[in-house]
């Protein structure tokens, strides 16, 4: 079975396992109408994304992924986390993302987080608020020395389409990262989770039903 973590299409092969992502939206109407149960028949994960913060609609958001947050069919929590290029402000991002950590402890799901040049921030965050369930860095593609720096620390790494190109981060480095801390997705991208895999196969030389099955007892250890 082919884990792809984190995706934005709800079209899926025969051999794969989706986690389709729902982001709470930001407006009173919208928020109203958002699903409750997943329109796809998926595995969810659903979050308040940075981009997607909310001032004065911040506690009706929050309500709501509560609220959707103890469905059966929701995985993960997320994507959340911080974003310095884009969003809201940085302290205000910082209290959504904290609160919705405080969720996914309440309902004992792993965090699947957005991080874009925070991560000393999200290093500090982790630190302070010492959640215990997993937290999972989505479409990772940053140097080695802060992959190992957030491995260190306990996170996991989800790599995507980036590893199709051969001069990529992750594509370079790897075969440094321990397989039990390593997952697949191909989130906004237009590319088979296959094709992620085939190329991560090649470049472990490992078996791909090898991978596929080591990936997927990693989803198990943290969500079964």
């Amino acid at each position: 079975m082919l884990l792809n973590l984190h995706t934005h299409h709800a079209e899926k092969q025969a051999d794969e396992q989706i986690i389709f992502n729902l982001i709470i939206p930001e407006s009173n109407e919208e928020l109203e109408t958002f699903p409750e149960e997943s329109p796809t028949n998926s595995w969810l994960s659903v979050g308040i994304h940075p981009w997607y913060i909310s001032q004065p609609n911040q506690k009706l958001q929050l309500n709501k992924l509560r609220q959707i947050a103890y469905n059966q069919s929701v995985k993960f929590i997320g994507e959340c986390g911080l974003d310095r290029l884009k969003g809201s402000q940085l302290p205000l991002q910082e209290e959504i993302f904290i609160k919705q950590i405080r969720i996914a402890e309440e309902v004992k799901k792993p965090i699947l987080i957005h991080c874009v040049k925070c991560f000393n921030e999200l290093i500090s965050i982790k630190k302070i608020v010492r959640p215990k369930v997993p937290m999972i860095i989505h479409g990772f593609n940053n140097n080695i020395e802060v992959a190992k720096s957030l491995l260190e620390r306990g996170f996991y790494l989800s790599l995507g389409a980036s590893l199709m190109n051969d001069d990529s981060n992750t594509a370079k480095f790897l075969q440094q990262i321990p397989l039990e801390k390593l997952f697949f997705e191909t989130d906004d991208k237009a590319i088979s989770i296959k094709k992620i895999y085939e190329k991560a196969s090649f470049l472990l030389n490992i078996p791909l039903n090898t991978l596929e099955d080591v990936i997927f007892a990693n989803y198990l250890m943290i969500c079964g």
